[in-house]
């Protein structure tokens, strides 16, 4: 059985990110925030928050000051447990501690706002960041009849402070859908489907900004979506892929084709794997920080962070071949 996977942009407003949405009759399952920033030394500082409900693990705040991706123990100190949401037409607003109001361990405080074309998130002293949104938003849509599954991302150009450094850099805004009463990790696509995913953001020397989301898969869900600051740039389905794995099974290279054969490139960050990040997670899933360009072109790069998702046992089984043999196929 496959999946009709499609892909296309959107004009965000406030009233898509509401838990009560219902796109094609599916309730969210998980919201996440995630990103990537530089501080001035070049260090790179890699976030992930997830949501389900008003219940929240944790911020998982990763930095490679010490040349290998690693938690930073400010982390343990972030909001954990319920928080408080509140919701109007012109804001919507995640706050609080509930637990530390109960008299728990002492955390950093979390505030959350998002305004139409705007995000402010505060973290207590571990992370200040202001952003606003670039261009269109991106969705997936795998409609199938038993599994369906829905997800929608947006990209917010940031900028303020991370653990006392100056950063700039990106985060993704993410909601996903699907029938309740499974977590994202016992559903289909993580546990089988997917072999590669990878979100990502290049700001260019010019200030222009390319970004998207790109998989490779089984069962059809497999999508080049690409969109700038004005509009798609490539929204394809059934793409190509390929993928160059090191000795311990992380992805130094992965490449997305779209059938145009224009292809997006993944490049490991030197020390980029997220080991502490993927041993929290199980059947081979492996997180890495990096970049990624569309093959070929020569502009000159700002800023460009990208998490890419891989389970190289699957590639092995489907047989997917190396990068390079993806662009000669192309007559890149």
């Amino acid at each position: 059985m496959d999946f009709a996977t499609s892909v296309s942009t959107y004009a965000p407003s406030l009233d898509m990110h509401l838990p009560t949405a219902r796109p094609f009759g599916l309730t969210e399952q998980s919201t996440y925030l995630y990103g990537g920033w530089r501080d001035e030394s070049g260090a790179l500082h890699i976030v992930e928050r997830k949501f389900c409900g008003p219940m929240t693990a944790g911020l998982w705040l990763m930095t490679n000051r010490t040349g290998k991706v690693s938690l930073a123990p400010e982390s343990l100190n972030t909001v954990r447990g319920e928080v408080k949401r509140d919701y109007s037409a012109t804001e919507h607003h995640l706050h609080g501690s509930l637990l530390g109001k109960a008299g728990g361990a002492p955390e950093e405080g979390l505030d959350y706002r998002l305004t139409p074309g705007a995000m402010c998130w505060r973290e207590g002293s571990v992370l200040q960041l202001d952003g606003s949104l670039v261009g269109p938003g991106i969705q997936i849509g795998s409609l199938d009849h038993d599994e369906p599954f829905f997800y929608t991302s947006e990209l917010y150009k940031m900028r303020g402070t991370v653990l006392g450094e100056a950063v700039e850099g990106f985060v993704f805004l993410d909601h996903g859908y699907w029938p309740h009463g499974r977590d994202w990790k016992e559903w289909r696509i993580f546990n089988g489907t997917q072999l590669s995913w990878s979100a990502f953001a290049t700001e260019f020397a010019d200030g222009h900004v390319e970004w998207g989301q790109v998989a490779i898969g089984r069962q059809r869900f497999n999508f080049v979506a690409v969109a700038d600051e004005n509009g798609p740039v490539a929204m394809d389905v059934g793409t190509a892929g390929g993928i160059d794995p090191d000795p311990d099974d992380w992805a130094q290279r992965i490449g997305y084709q779209a059938h145009d054969g224009r292809t997006w490139v993944f490049e490991l960050e030197p020390g980029g794997q997220m080991s502490q990040f993927s041993a929290a997670r199980w059947g081979g899933y492996r997180a890495q920080a990096g970049h990624i360009e569309r093959h070929g072109d020569v502009r000159s790069v700002k800023t460009a962070f990208s998490w890419g998702e891989t389970f190289m046992e699957r590639f092995r089984e489907e047989g997917v071949g190396s990068v390079g043999a993806l662009l000669a196929d192309a007559g890149n």
